[in-house]
């Protein structure tokens, strides 16, 4: 097996805008993001998390964890031996659950961990072993359709949210270039301007269906400021926010 046995382990449900602060433990560390978002620094490294992503922390490296949405984890720590003659190796990062291949296996760990019952810390053993193996044959043959899926559907629930493309490009294994490359060719417009676009429909939105100021509406649609947003708003819907919502109201 991989791991002999599990250091600890426990399922936790944190609120949003909480954190927890930095640390790390002698062992490896499983952290499964059942749902939610937020960011986590592994050593020197930001990455952004979310449903149905998970990160794998090795032994003695300072992490934290800061929560932008509710969020449900499962945590399980285990030593590994890498000195034996194994494909598997470890390295600090954040990982996408791609197709949700390994996600049955975390809620079999959730249910023993929510109702333990004889036997269940060698039962949460086999089954983060089952989870190594499968993370491991994952990696081992890369979808990248699967891989643009994830990272397009995140983009298209996180637009209003400060997003990382490099480092979202780096989560599904592809390089920043190719990744804009393939984006651009599948959606017709790039990254950003895709990104943009949803903030100014979304923007449209909020103008026509609340009572928001602009600078709320800017604010929540993602924008630095109000005038980041007006004038994006002109060179995307060829008119200023408040003349669009006079255009809309004249009528």
């Amino acid at each position: 097996m991989f791991t002999p046995r599990i250091t600890f382990s426990f399922g936790f449900s944190h609120k949003p805008d909480t954190e927890v602060h930095f640390h790390h433990h002698e062992c490896f560390e499983l952290v499964y993001y059942l749902q939610g978002s937020g960011t986590t620094m592994i050593g020197q490294t930001m990455h952004n998390y979310s449903e149905n992503t998970f990160s794998i922390i090795r032994p003695r490296s300072v992490h934290n964890e800061i929560r932008h949405q509710a969020t449900e984890v499962i945590c399980v720590g285990f030593p590994l031996n890498e000195s034996r003659e194994m494909t598997l190796r470890l390295e600090n990062g954040i990982f996408m659950d791609r197709s949700c291949l390994l996600l049955p296996i975390v809620k079999k760990m959730k249910q023993e961990l929510t109702t333990p019952r004889i036997h269940s810390e060698l039962k949460l053993t086999l089954f983060m072993n089952e989870f190594l193996i499968e993370f491991e044959r994952m990696r081992s043959v890369p979808s990248s359709s699967d891989s643009f899926e994830y990272i397009e559907n995140f983009i298209r629930e996180h637009f209003n949210q400060e997003i990382d493309m490099i480092a979202l490009s780096k989560l599904s294994g592809y390089s920043y270039d190719h990744f804009r490359h393939l984006f651009k060719s599948k959606l017709g417009e790039s990254p950003m301007n895709y990104i943009i676009r949803k903030r100014v429909d979304y923007a449209k939105k909020l103008i026509l269906a609340t009572e928001m100021t602009m600078s709320a509406i800017a604010q929540d649609c993602g924008f630095s400021n109000s005038s980041q947003f007006s004038e994006t708003f002109r060179k995307v819907a060829g008119v200023s926010p408040s003349q669009f919502k006079r255009n809309h109201f004249i009528r």
